[in-house]
């Protein structure tokens, strides 16, 4: 059975059995057809041959790239569309890789320049660039640790960002997409790195593209595309190194492979989608989440084709869903095994949320594991599931249907009658609370610290994609729950695999609640089913009208009613840019995420201090966020000094190191100078408010001011000067 959905009288003329053969496709025809699907499998298999480089700890341009090559080759003959390239659909590749391209083009220009810690941009980015010239993340302490002996309360290493393992320092988080980045680094230094992740976030609306192809046909397959790609969040997290994008990425490719593998029978388009929906373990801790999700979602799908495929098919179900099964949990454990050995600490503390996904994928998996070796003729396992949609027909799939879309109503209305509050028992819960009071402060609203703001996760994603998307993906889920129960058993490859991560983050989204920090836990999967499913609502509702109008007015509706809905929905995130409040200050505001650079600033501040430290080891006194960005950038030994160091401190640091060290600081009171110093460098970073249900509006301006000195024989320290390279204590 085939559930490739034809939009024309042409392609159903085409599909049709046909005395006269068609005519063979050129290249340029079929070039352009697969053109969106050829660009995905690029940027997937680039990542994944970086994920397994760095994990092994041996990226370098002559191990990741050629096995990129390999996996691109192997990955293309398992997933390459067969359909015949007719001048339509290449039409459909055309319009999306060149809608997708200046989509990249124009979001490049915005890119983010996050060299300083503040959140994870910062860490990932500064990892990206450190395996530019280097085969792994793990950095060599230099001495650092050494010297930091000296006194206490000086570290070799900086809270949680940069832990220390041996004599290494370790960059928190998984390692894929710094290892990506750092492929746009080769390929275009520091400025190519920087604008890597928008290319993976256009890689991820490509995929999507292909998937709805797939699912609602090529007309109605660019509008959760331009959804996706318009809406704020999108294009923030793309913007900035977030690991969302890729993961998103991923989990798209790994959707359409295994919707096209199932239906076509394909068993290595399977096995790729086991393999990249796997990999999201080399991209973020929870990764086994969307694995979980997936996996669940396809052995569904293999066992509800079980109704309408010949008996003969069970051996490659059984074989399908193994494999699976099987592959995935391969990558999935390679994944995990590659963040614990290259960032050890980050994973002991996150493990009881690790332990906590990680329990849920291995249960899910040994459950799904007994039944599909159940599905044998003698036995016949997967009637455990069709056997009841069997018994309960149409009015069955309708109540699903109409089940998810009023729960998804009821969890959009849950603030109206319920506030959702966080414990204080543990350090991070105080500390998130403390960080909520803040934000509640600075906007004037009423201080409520515990307040977790989880009863409006539907609102948020209606903050980036208007309350019309959301309740059309409401409208879409229902239709989709139903078909897929009924005679469209793919669609449960979007609906179990979408809505289950979903249900999860709406419920306990477990995350500091400010804009565009939160929507994070949406951007992977979330964001674009919804856009998807947006899109199958808004079909139906078309589809609806154009009956009624028949019926009612004996004639069909106005020809151009699909074409204006298409453009209206696709285009209502573009509403989300701009608010109108009048009789504030500022009546007019902007979403800042959209039309600025994030971290602006940062990357002539990062240069300026690398000149003044000019290959010196560095004291960074009373700061920690620029911990990293100094010892990836200048490739210098660092301590962080969080109390005066002494100058019998500072003069054993010059033995330990062999040269006096360049103490540099914001705090100046905190020397003792030979004289007034003064600023080195001098600096304005551009940063998007952090904002409580709303998206930013505004623009902070952190101002960095920098003095720079080394000590000299009595430990006193003696002011840099800008462009100064003299050592006055060597």
């Amino acid at each position: 059975m085939t559930y490739h959905a034809a939009d024309t009288a042409d392609e159903a003329r085409a599909a049709s059995p046909s005395p006269v053969p068609p005519a063979p496709a050129t290249r340029r025809t079929r070039a352009a057809f697969v053109a969106p699907d050829a660009v995905v499998v690029a940027l997937v298999s680039l990542a994944l041959a970086g994920g397994a480089t760095v994990s092994l700890g041996q990226h370098r341009p002559w191990t990741t790239l050629p096995l990129a090559a390999l996996l691109a080759w192997a990955l293309w003959r398992a997933v390459a569309p067969r359909e015949r390239a007719t001048a339509a659909r290449a039409r459909w590749g055309r319009t999306l890789v060149l809608l997708v391209a200046a989509w990249v083009v124009l979001n490049a220009l915005g890119h983010a320049e996050y060299l300083i810690v503040s959140r994870d941009p910062g860490f990932l980015t500064l990892s990206g660039m450190w395996l530019v010239d280097h085969p792994s993340t793990d950095i060599p302490s230099l001495g650092a640790m050494e010297a930091a002996a000296t006194q206490a309360n000086m570290l070799a290493d900086a809270s949680q960002a940069w832990n220390l393992r041996g004599t290494m320092i370790q960059p928190q988080g998984a390692k894929m997409l710094p290892a990506l980045l750092s492929v746009g680094g080769w390929v275009g230094g520091t400025t190519g790195l920087l604008v890597t992740n928008v290319v993976v976030g256009g890689a991820g609306l490509l995929a999507l593209g292909a998937l709805a192809r797939e699912a609602v046909g090529r007309r109605w397959s660019l509008v959760p595309v331009a959804i996706l790609g318009l809406s704020v969040a999108h294009i923030g997290l793309s913007r900035s190194a977030y690991s969302e994008p890729l993961t998103l990425l991923l989990l798209c490719a790994g959707m359409v492979w295994a919707w096209r593998g199932i239906r076509e029978r394909r068993l290595g388009a399977v096995v790729a989608s086991a393999a990249v929906t796997g990999a999201t373990s080399m991209v973020r801790i929870d990764g086994a989440a969307f694995a979980a999700a997936a996996l669940v979602g396809t052995v569904v799908v293999l066992a509800l084709t079980s109704r309408t495929d010949a008996a003969s098919t069970w051996r490659w179900r059984l074989n399908a869903g193994l494999a699976f099964l099987l592959v995935q949990a391969a990558v999935l454990g390679a994944g995990y095994a590659s963040l614990w050995r290259w960032s050890e600490a980050y994973l002991e503390r996150l493990s009881p949320e690790a332990t906590t996904v990680a329990s849920v994928y291995a249960l899910a998996w040994t459950v799904a594991l007994v039944w599909v070796l159940t599905w044998h003729p003698r036995v016949r396992g997967e009637r455990l599931l069709t056997a009841p949609l069997r018994a309960w027909g149409a009015r069955g799939g309708r109540v699903a249907g109409a089940s998810v879309g009023l729960g998804l109503l009821v969890l959009a209305s849950r603030p109206l009658w319920t506030t959702v509050h966080r414990g204080t028992s543990t350090s991070e819960d105080r500390f998130t609370n403390t960080v909520v009071e803040y934000f509640q402060r600075a906007q004037g609203m009423p201080i409520d610290p515990t307040r977790t703001y989880a009863e409006s996760t539907v609102t948020w994603l209606a903050l980036y994609l208007t309350w019309p998307v959301v309740l059309l993906a409401m409208v879409g889920f229902a239709l989709a729950t139903r078909w897929a129960l009924r005679r469209r058993p793919l669609w449960a490859l979007v609906v179990v695999g979408a809505l289950v991560p979903t249900l999860l983050y709406l419920f306990k989204p477990e995350i500091v609640p400010d804009q565009i920090w939160a929507i994070r836990r949406f951007e992977s999967v979330t964001l674009p089913a919804f856009a998807l499913a947006a899109a199958v609502g808004a079909r139906w509702a078309v589809h609806r009208y154009r009956a009624w109008h028949a019926r009612r007015r004996g004639r069909e509706a106005p020809a151009g009613i699909g074409g204006w809905t298409r453009a209206v929905v696709a285009l209502l995130p573009l509403l989300t840019w701009v608010s109108l409040m009048p009789g504030n200050p500022y009546p007019v505001s902007v979403a800042m995420h959209v039309f600025s650079s994030e971290m602006h600033g940062a990357r002539a501040q990062v240069d300026g201090l690398c000149e003044v430290v000019d290959g010196r080891p560095v004291v960074l006194v009373g700061t920690s966020s620029h911990f990293g960005t100094l010892r990836v950038t200048c490739d210098v030994p660092v301590v962080l000094a969080l109390v005066t160091p002494t100058p019998d401190t500072l003069r054993q640091m010059t033995r330990v190191w062999g040269q006096a060290p360049v103490v540099l600081t914001r705090e100046p009171e905190m020397l003792t100078w030979t004289e007034d110093p003064a600023v080195v460098v001098d600096s304005q970073v551009y940063q998007a408010e952090y904002r409580l249900q709303g998206l930013p509006r505004v623009v902070n301006l952190s101002h960095f001011a920098w003095y720079a000195g080394q000590p000299n024989a009595d430990g006193v320290v003696v002011p840099l000067r800008a462009g100064a390279t003299a050592s006055p204590g060597a």
